[in-house]
């Protein structure tokens, strides 16, 4: 179980706003400075009240009496009331006094124990002490205990609860224990994992455990003053009204308590905090005033005169953020004039800004936000920047009818504890939200066909209804959350289309009509469109129409038809509603959908999902299609892309039918036998990450957590890979976190190959690859790759609106069909000197001046790839002397992939050499290991600077004719990113202010340049480092992208900073530069910086004589 401090806040100003009677609703204070009497002894919630006095000393002043009995203990006069119960250790013997076990002993929800106690003359020369005990060893009931002095002469309470299976303690805060003096000690646990302290009623320490409950009753008797067995540890003193207690009871006679839901903050957020002091006396308050003071740097007095008892005053306070980052503890101290002041601390964490620039890791999952603190180490080791673990409780939201909470308090406040630890460990959470699909199996939003009868498992999301509904759910969210920096993002209806089918509703058909003059789906005509073989005089050049009705009916289908693009955008919109424009949206999976822009709606992103086998490269055509959709959006899209952590059992190593495992099988196959879904190979998922972050994608995803980390409980998702984490952990460190700023900076180069994704083809002749890259016309798209030609998809829709302009090859694999417009607009290439790659399925109007011939993969991984490898090689020598590549490589298996920054080239290169292992690779159907390439790089330009980004090193190359040569070396299914800069890059400077005080702004801006202090015209990659006078890293040290061989980063001193000279490193990860500066901060007016003395002898250690 994990243990956490009680959560925190601090402020600086304070503004005095409200108090407010709440009376009899607020639990006064116990009056345990004097003897309990009335419902304070004989109440319900008293379960057993021992005061040692009168004629029946050991008698139980409760309604319950347990009485007592002696062994070892004796009961003496002297008490703090009248009489007490005395121990007297010394010896391995009893001590005690005994009460025999009863069930109303064993409190299953909240309790409270509470006792005077005062120490013997010779205390502390014994050890721990045993106040109470019911435990002993057993993992039930309880103990309070007195822990012996430690070096500074301080105690420590302890509390030992049992939960059946396990135990758990708390401490409170250390405290002074004087001989001879009476001290009053409580302990409450609520039943939920709190445990807190009070000494003389004032809080002394709580913990949380989390996921603890009730205690679990016992079987032993109850013992005071001693343990209830050898080793005994009697208390060395007196003891008296000891107090047992349901429910949580108060002693203190304020309350100041955080009413915020926020203990986290980024630095320079504008933030504030409220506060509540509550007086638990019944008597209004005299000349009291609260004192706050925040570390040293703030104190401001609010009174509290007249605050009447019951009476909450609540307190706002603008927290200062611009402190340096830290953990800051605010005291409040409230002055009551008769009695000692009452202190209370309560914890604010300020968190430095991120580094502009993060490239997001996000971990794809479900996840509650109990799990979310749990996992939270694993998490952050790995790499991961988002999580998703959000949600919202659709059902309320829809039941209101309009924007509310967002789900129940309870909810809330752990969501909002949730997004406290994420944003105090650096991570950003993600909402995973899709409202309309709670309607799926009912009938009322059910899809209907054309004979009226409900498709339960498909909702018909084009119910005017719906719309409104999904922005109630997205401004609840923002309403809710929004104001916390740690919630970024939110996941917009996912993996919904796969159930949607063409609809009959009245409205549906309205709908159809009004777009397209249609009154209802041409006939045979559904979500994959139809058979042009079915249908009557369909042309024989397939040529058809752009208004064919088929193209005519799936074209508003998909675009707006089946409903879901619109509800996106309202859950979409009601999500920015708050104006967070941080807060930013994706849909998944968006491209198993034919070839027709606005899959997502108005989402901010698309990604797509993609099982690495049998090819990892295979990841880059959904990234391309990502890429294809993202270009023709109605509002700007951007792109991430997700490797899925899982593979498919059945589709990479299948259990044999009769159930028997070979003596060849792997470790996992023995020791989960079941698994259904297994681990990714750590080599698949090095080679799909540098294949998809070779494209210009904002971010990368995973999901699969389960197989991911060894998790517990049962999944179908099993970690079968212990080397995966640890790769991709690798791979975070090294190449995402150093290169994401510059990743993000650096667009694609335009190819001047087109890979035609057909609409019409996809409508009338069922091709497409739907996403999942599986058909002849993703298996094309692999032969370009091992043939060395970067390619860009293109829609019937980019044919339409900018031609083929700007593009010298043109491959149409899997074409059957193709509309009037894409068909002219092709023969116009061909007649420019365009070149065609078609195949043998390509639409006859088109004659294609190279034919790549179709391939049916068998299933065996090495012989698919051989084949495909040879398709590659036999277009190659097709185009020889036809087509002149930008970039290319002597190895089929190093695919180069070009992007372009300002006068600079950045060249990534991806090794898919690979061969069977031992993981999978018995079953013939994945090749997971990875073997190391050697190849030369011939890149399309005069002369250049290479760069080796990953390893901050220049490499030698050399020019042949028009092409400059690098020759590489890559490590098993490992990738490179190569710089190719038009000058040298030979120094580095860094600026920085040369003297700044606390509070002040400055800039340190870095140069990356030649030797004649010439900015180079690229995209480098920094690692910044800012160090103040004792060390510390100062905030926005880390990764950063000198755009145009410039970076401009503010340095901003915290009212709190060290002063002396701060130093500031800077490294460009292209050469391996660096270079430092030096600012200096001075001490405040008044104060004299700390001083030595210059040692007088040669050993400043050891001093003369």
């Amino acid at each position: 179980m994990k243990t956490r401090c009680l959560p925190c806040v601090c402020a600086q100003t304070i503004l005095l706003l409200s108090a407010f009677a709440a009376g009899a609703d607020v639990p006064l204070a116990d009056p345990w400075r004097q003897p309990y009497a009335g419902e304070h002894a004989t109440g319900k919630h008293v379960l057993a009240l021992w005061t040692f006095d009168g004629k029946e000393p050991l008698a139980d002043a409760s309604a319950h009496k347990h009485a007592l009995t002696l062994r070892g203990a004796a009961t003496h006069a002297d008490g703090r009331f009248g009489g007490c119960l005395e121990s007297n250790p010394g010896r391995d013997a009893p001590h005690q006094a005994i009460v025999r076990n009863h069930p109303a002993l064993s409190p299953g929800g909240p309790f409270t124990i509470e006792m005077w106690i005062r120490p013997r003359a010779d205390f502390q020369t014994h050890g721990d002490c045993f106040l109470l005990d019911k435990k002993y060893v057993a993992p039930s009931d309880y103990q309070l205990i007195l822990r012996s002095r430690d070096k500074t002469g301080l105690h420590v309470l302890e509390a030992a609860l049992g939960f059946g299976s396990s135990s758990s303690s708390f401490h409170s805060r250390p405290f002074k224990l004087e001989p001879l003096k009476w001290r009053h000690v409580a302990f409450t646990y609520d039943a939920a994992g709190r445990g807190s302290f009070f000494l003389d009623g004032r809080p002394w320490g709580s913990q949380l455990v989390e996921g603890r409950k009730g205690v679990s009753p016992g079987s032993h008797n109850l013992v005071i003053g001693d343990r209830i067995g050898s080793y005994y540890h009697g208390f060395a003193g007196w003891i008296d009204q000891v107090r047992l207690c349901s429910g949580v009871r108060e002693f203190r006679p304020l309350r100041a308590e955080m009413t915020s839901t926020r203990a986290v903050f980024l630095r320079m957020e504008k933030a504030s905090v409220a506060l509540a002091v509550t007086n638990l006396r019944a008597e209004p308050l005299g000349k009291a005033r609260a004192t706050l003071s925040l570390e040293g740097h703030a104190e401001q007095a609010v009174p509290l005169e007249g605050l009447g008892g019951g009476q909450t005053r609540q307190i706002d306070y603008a927290l200062d953020t611009s402190l340096r980052p830290g953990e800051y503890e605010l005291r409040v101290r409230v002055d009551l004039g008769d009695e000692p002041p009452l202190e209370e601390a309560l914890r604010v964490r300020i968190v430095g800004r991120p580094c502009g620039g993060e490239f997001p890791v996000v971990m794809w999952g479900g996840y509650s936000p109990e799990s979310l603190v749990q996992e939270m180490g694993r998490l952050k080791r790995i790499g991961f920047t988002h999580v998703l673990g959000l949600g919202a409780d659709s059902t309320r939201i829809w039941e209101a009818g309009k924007v509310v909470q967002a789900g129940s308090d309870e909810t809330v406040t752990g969501t909002r504890r949730a997004l406290d630890e994420a944003l105090a460990n650096g991570i950003r959470l993600a909402a995973s939200l899709s409202p309309a699909s709670r309607f799926r199996g009912q009938d009322r939003f059910a899809r209907i066909g054309p004979d009226g009868k409900p498709n339960n498992e498909a909702v018909c999301a084009a119910f005017g209804e719906l719309e409104g509904f999904c922005y109630n759910v997205g401004a609840s969210m923002a309403r809710t959350y929004g104001d916390h920096p740690a919630f970024a993002a939110a996941l917009l209806h996912t993996e919904v289309r796969d159930h949607a089918r063409p609809c009959y509703h009245p409205h549906d058909l309205e709908a159809l009509h009004k777009a397209t003059g249609l009154d209802k789906p041409p006939p045979g005509a559904g979500r994959w469109g139809a058979d042009y073989a079915r249908l009557k005089n369909f042309p024989a050049d397939r040529v058809v129409p752009d208004d064919h009705p088929v193209l005519a009916f799936s074209r508003w289908y998909w675009s707006e038809g089946d409903g879901w693009n619109r509800l996106n955008t309202a859950l979409h919109r009601g999500l920015k509603s708050t104006g967070r424009r941080d807060l930013w949206t994706w849909h998944d999976p968006a491209v198993r959908v034919p070839s027709l822009y606005g899959s997502g709606g108005e989402a901010d992103v698309i990604s797509q999902w993609t099982y690495s086998y049998p090819d990892p490269i295979r990841i880059g055509l959904a990234t391309d299609e990502l890429l294809a959709m993202a270009g023709g959006a109605g509002s700007p899209q951007q792109v991430m892309k997700m490797t899925q952590v899982i593979w498919y059992r059945s589709q990479t190593a299948p259990q044999a039918k009769d159930g028997r495992i070979p003596a060849t099988a792997a470790d996992w196959e023995r020791e989960q036998p079941d698994a259904p879904f297994i681990t990714i190979a750590p080599m698949h998922l090095r080679e799909a990450m540098w294949t998809k972050i070779a494209r210009p994608i904002r971010g990368i995803m995973y999901h699969g957590w389960q197989s991911l980390v060894p998790c517990d409980g049962h999944s179908s998702y099993r970690c079968t890979n212990l080397q995966t984490q640890d790769e991709l952990a690798r791979l975070v460190r090294e190449v995402i976190r150093p290169l994401g700023p510059t990743l993000l900076k650096v667009p694609a180069a335009r190819p001047d190959v087109a890979f035609l994704e057909s609409f019409a083809s996809q409508m009338l002749a069922r091709r497409g690859t739907w996403g999942w890259g599986g058909s002849w016309a993703g298996d094309a798209w692999h032969v370009l790759a091992w043939a060395r030609l970067q390619s860009e998809i293109v829609y019937d829709q980019t044919i339409a609106r900018r031609g083929l302009d700007g593009y010298r090859v043109l491959v149409a694999c899997d074409c059957d069909v193709l509309s009037q417009t894409a068909a002219r607009r092709i023969r116009e290439f061909q007649q420019r000197g365009g070149l065609v790659i078609g195949d043998e399925n390509l639409c006859p109007a088109i004659k294609p001046d190279i034919v790549l011939p179709l391939y049916k993969r068998t299933g065996r991984a090495d012989a698919d790839k051989a084949a495909l490898l040879e398709r590659a090689a036999g277009l190659r020598r097709q185009l020889d002397g036809r087509y002149r590549r930008a970039v290319d490589t002597s190895n089929p298996e190093v695919i180069p992939c070009l992007r372009a920054a300002g006068a600079s080239d950045y060249v990534f290169l991806v090794n898919d050499r690979r061969e069977y292992g031992q993981y999978v690779g018995r079953h013939g159907i994945v090749m997971e290991n990875g073997l190391p390439s050697k190849a030369t790089l011939r890149l399309a330009r005069a002369g250049g600077h290479v760069y080796d980004l990953v390893r901050s090193r220049a490499l030698p190359s050399r020019q042949e004719g028009d092409h400059l040569c690098v020759d590489v070396e890559l490590g098993p299914c490992d990738g490179k990113l190569l710089l190719v800069a038009p000058r040298p890059i030979e120094q580095v400077r860094v600026e920085a202010p040369p003297e700044l005080a606390r509070g002040q702004r400055g800039r340190i801006v870095v140069t990356v340049a030649d030797a004649e202090g010439k900015a180079i015209d690229a995209v480098v990659p920094i690692e910044l480092a800012i160090r103040d006078s004792e060390g510390r890293l100062a905030e926005f040290s880390g990764y950063h992208a000198a755009v145009a061989g410039r970076l401009d980063v503010p340095l901003e001193i915290a009212p709190n900073d060290c002063c002396g000279v701060w130093q500031v490193e800077v490294r460009e990860r292209a050469s391996g530069r660096c270079s430092t500066a030096y600012v200096r901060v001075p001490p405040p007016p008044g104060e004299a910086p700390a001083t030595r003395p210059a040692p007088t002898a040669a050993d400043a250690v050891q001093p003369n004589g």
